[in-house]
C-alpha cells in the first residue's frame, strides 16, 4: 500500500492557508459590521472549503487484494478494477501540481483499463473514476507487486514500457 501525501501535501497546505485566512477575515468584518466585506470573505471562505475538500481527495493509496486493484481516498474508495481488465501499462511523468507554465512532475505507473490511452492522455496524477486508467507511485517495489500480482492473477508477465 503506497500512499501520495508527500506529493499532495503542497496543495493541502495551501488550501489550509486560504481557508484560514478567509475565516479569520470573516470573523473580523462581520463583528465590524462590514456587509459587502464580509460577503466577499464569506464567498472565499467558501472557495477555499472546497478546495480544501478538493486536495483531501486527492491524498490517494492502492491495494492489490484477491486479484483487485482498489484506489483509495479519505472518503473512500475511487476506483476498483479486476487486475484481468488491464490491457496495458507503461511509465509517465504525471504532474503532481502545476500553476501556469511551472509544473511539478513525479514518475507514475499508469494501468490502462483501454488499449487506446496513451501518454497525452494522462492530465494530472491523481486517479477518478470517469478515466480508463490507474495511477500508481513509481517505486521499484510498486512496480515488482504489481508485476507479481498480474501474473499470479492472469497467468503472463505485466510488461510496464517507458
Amino acid at each position: 500500500m503506497k500512499i501520495n501525501i508527500k506529493y499532495s501535501i503542497v496543495g493541502l497546505i495551501f488550501w489550509i492557508f486560504g481557508l484560514t485566512i478567509s475565516l479569520i477575515g470573516f470573523i473580523v468584518l462581520v463583528t465590524d459590521s462590514h456587509f459587502w466585506g464580509s460577503v466577499g470573505y464569506f464567498i472565499f471562505f467558501l472557495i477555499s472549503t472546497i478546495m480544501f475538500l478538493y486536495s483531501i481527495k486527492n491524498i490517494q493509496w492502492f491495494n492489490i487484494t484477491s486479484g483487485y486493484i482498489t484506489v483509495y481516498c479519505p472518503f473512500g474508495i475511487i476506483k476498483q478494477v479486476e487486475l484481468k481488465q488491464i490491457k496495458k501499462a507503461f511509465k509517465t511523468n504525471a504532474v503532481i501540481y502545476g500553476i501556469k507554465m511551472l509544473s511539478i512532475s513525479r514518475p507514475y505507473i499508469v494501468l490502462c483499463i483501454n488499449k487506446s490511452v496513451t501518454n497525452a492522455d494522462i492530465d494530472d496524477a491523481y486517479n477518478r473514476k470517469k478515466k480508463k486508467y490507474i495511477l500508481i507511485p513509481y517505486s521499484k517495489e510498486a512496480e515488482i507487486l504489481v508485476c507479481a500480482e498480474y501474473k499470479k492473477m492472469c497467468g503472463e508477465e505485466l510488461v510496464i514500457k517507458l
